[in-house]
């Protein structure tokens, strides 16, 4: 019922509809293009069409930035239901996460239009394509939960993150790959558990082109493990005070 509601808000007297959620990453998109394709000429050394390449970075990352916002701020604007009755308040966040990754699945449509504009057929590798969703659903779902106890219980960190994302944009690979940082920058910045996923997803759906980013999704996988056990284990603790502490 969360996300039938949620759904219908989000869409209800809007004149473009659904035609939202192919726009705003294709806008996204098209800016990145710009600035890294056009003029930083990152595209020249592309082994795979770069619109496809950045929107292989640009869907992932459209995810994590609705979807953490809405999961951390979830709690707070259901209060008034969560004081009238119990139930499993992870419920919740949770059911943000899934109408966010609805939209996620929506966007892309943009890619299956660019790969027939091109003419670029994705090879086996795309059997993976599943298994890395999963794992940015659980990273994003991991982060929201943990994210949104810790804004209920501090109300600066809704003031924190919204700026933390803006950083976190430039220092991950949407509109440029992890091949064009420097080899003595690539550990460091493979720490960002995005990194690997958004590696992992151009590899599965450009034909391997870049080869597999073992190194960044293995780090991406454990960070986003124990960021599972540590958001359900912290979430479980303060359950049942979430209403005292609010």
């Amino acid at each position: 019922m969360l996300i039938q509601r949620d759904l219908i808000v989000r869409f209800r007297q809007t004149f473009f509809g659904l035609a939202w959620l192919l726009f705003k990453p294709l806008m996204l998109m098209l800016v990145l293009f710009f600035a890294f394709g056009f003029l930083a000429g990152f595209d020249r050394n592309s082994a795979a069409p770069y619109p496809l390449t950045i929107f292989c970075g640009v869907l992932p990352w459209y995810l994590f930035t609705n979807a953490v916002p809405d999961a951390m701020n979830s709690l707070l604007s259901q209060m008034h239901i969560m004081q009238k009755t119990y139930f499993p308040r992870a419920i919740i966040p949770l059911a943000v996460v899934i109408v966010d990754g609805i939209e996620f699945f929506v966007a892309w449509l943009l890619f299956v239009l660019g790969c027939i504009w091109y003419g670029y057929l994705p090879g086996w590798q795309v059997v993976l394509f599943p298994v890395l969703c999963l794992q940015l659903f659980l990273l994003v779902a991991s982060i929201g939960l943990w994210l949104s106890v810790l804004n209920v219980r501090f109300r600066d960190v809704g003031n924190l993150v919204p700026f933390l994302m803006t950083i976190a944009f430039f220092v991950t690979p949407v509109g440029y790959t992890l091949n064009q940082i420097p080899s003595e920058w690539q550990l460091l910045c493979s720490m960002n558990p995005l990194v690997g996923i958004i590696e992992g997803l151009r590899w599965s759906l450009l034909d391997g082109a870049s080869g597999f980013p073992l190194v960044s999704w293995a780090l991406s996988t454990i960070i986003t493990l124990l960021a599972s056990v540590l958001a359900v284990r912290q979430f479980l603790a303060v359950e049942r005070f979430l209403v005292d502490l609010a």
